[in-house]
């Protein structure tokens, strides 16, 4: 056998149907070419892809259970339907799609859920958007999705939070620490960063509610928690929420530590407003605790330092180093600083003002043995009253030597700073004591010399 004929007895013996191949299944090829054409389309032309991707869906159905082209082009029209604001259409479409998850790969469906719930996120209205949420959940009741189900759980717990629903962020926070824990019910700490999502959650939750006695009670377990995975984002939302508990308790130096590890996490997940306002929180907890710590000559802060918020913020640290009252008055109440827009900033204000009163008036006050109350309110514009109050304060803390004549209007100066006072009380009782001991010795001389 020649060459030639060997090759003609192998054409003729095709396994896989040549001639039909290049016939073709044409419906399988309108359905393909459908999809790429609304694929290309559904950028600039969206309206237009929806049209095609319905085809696509149609033609698909009518030939049967197959599904190839069908759950690809339900994902696109859900996402093309919230782009486009169709948000009671995306929900049935959406509905229709999931209805194909046991027929799809998981890594499919898990891709086609990932992409919706994120276009979905965009939705002013966030009642259509927890209907997504809801519907995602219920279908993946039926699967072994864990990591899916749990990812979905904390976005719908953060819409629950951000509505200010308790009552479900409630029962949905319990059904999330539930996947976190052992049987015997104690925390699984394999399962670190999930623990920190669901604590994080909580957190927000006790901050919403104002349930500090539940806030103290899991904050230091988060703090102990350690995860080699954990997601600075959670990091952020527990070390400010720490902030605030210590702020409410007054105790402002532990308050700036946190703030300032919320900025540094904040700022590491390029979440620069948030990282802007936890700087704004440092400063503020910086100068309630009287310290001498500038946090602007760290390298994170000075990344911010031209910023208008935070060079105004950066304006008060300096004033406050300088006890220059009329500054600190022209930044907080300049509106175009912003400094005072910030709820929480203002809920500290008076607290602010008040310790920065203080520093001034005992400086105002070191060169004078008498001078006059009103002399004083006019220095730091202030009422006389709450000069009183100021000075009783400075007194009561030994921070000056000193007695108010609330009658005449006057503050008798007594000495310089308390602290100095008692070193002079220090150094005559040491005096007097070896004056005691050498009349003492005088005494036995003269005894002796008696005897």
């Amino acid at each position: 056998m020649s060459d030639s004929d060997e090759f003609e007895y192998e054409s003729d013996d095709d396994p896989y149907g040549g001639a039909e191949e290049e016939d073709g299944d044409e419906e399988a090829i309108q359905i393909e070419n459908t999809f790429y054409e609304a694929d290309d389309n559904k950028q600039n032309y969206p309206e237009q892809a929806l049209e095609q991707f319905q085809k696509v869906v149609a033609l698909e159905t009518a030939r049967g259970t197959e599904v190839v082209w069908r759950f690809k082009a339900l994902q696109n029209i859900v996402v093309l339907c919230a782009r486009i604001g169709r948000f009671d259409e995306m929900a049935s479409k959406y509905r229709e799609l999931l209805s194909y998850m046991d027929q799809v790969t998981r890594n499919d469906a898990s891709e086609a859920i990932n992409t919706v719930l994120d276009s979905a996120s965009s939705a002013s209205d966030l009642s259509k958007l927890e209907t997504i949420y809801e519907l995602t959940l219920d279908a993946l009741k039926a699967t072994a999705n864990q990591r899916l189900w749990f990812s979905t759980s904390v976005k719908l717990a953060k819409l629950h939070l951000e509505l200010g629903d308790v009552q479900k962020l409630q029962r949905l926070v319990r059904s999330l620490h539930k996947t976190c824990q052992k049987p015997d019910g104690t925390d699984d700490v394999s399962k670190g960063s999930q623990l920190l999502e669901v604590y994080a959650l909580e957190i927000q939750m006790c901050t919403l509610t104002k349930n500090s006695l539940r806030m103290k009670e899991i904050y230091p377990k988060t703090i102990n928690l350690t995860s080699a995975i954990a997601d600075p984002r959670n990091v952020a939302v527990i070390r400010e929420s720490g902030g605030k508990m210590y702020m409410s308790e007054r105790k402002w130096e532990a308050a700036y530590n946190e703030f300032f590890e919320a900025f540094k996490n904040y700022q590491e997940t390029g979440n620069s407003t948030r990282a802007k306002i936890m700087l704004k929180y440092v400063v503020l907890a910086n100068m309630l605790a009287l310290s001498d710590i500038n946090p602007f000559d760290s390298r994170e802060a000075k990344v911010y330092q031209d910023d208008p918020e935070i060079s105004a913020m950066a304006s008060l640290r300096t004033a406050y180093e300088q006890n220059d009252i009329c500054t600190i008055d022209k930044l907080l109440t300049n509106p175009s600083y912003r400094i005072g827009s910030d709820t929480f900033i203002r809920t500290y204000l008076q607290d602010l003002l008040r310790n920065i009163r203080l520093q001034v008036l005992q400086n105002l006050i070191r060169p004078y043995r008498c001078v006059s109350l009103d002399f004083l309110a006019k220095e730091i514009n202030v009422e006389r009253q709450e000069v009183v109050s100021l000075l009783v304060q400075l007194i009561l803390d030994d921070k000056i030597a000193a007695r108010i004549d609330d009658t005449v209007g006057f503050l008798h100066v007594t000495g310089g700073s308390s602290d100095e006072a008692k070193k002079f009380q220090n150094l005559q009782k040491w005096v007097d004591s070896f004056e005691r001991i050498h009349n003492g010795l005088l005494g036995k001389l003269n005894q002796m010399q008696v005897a």
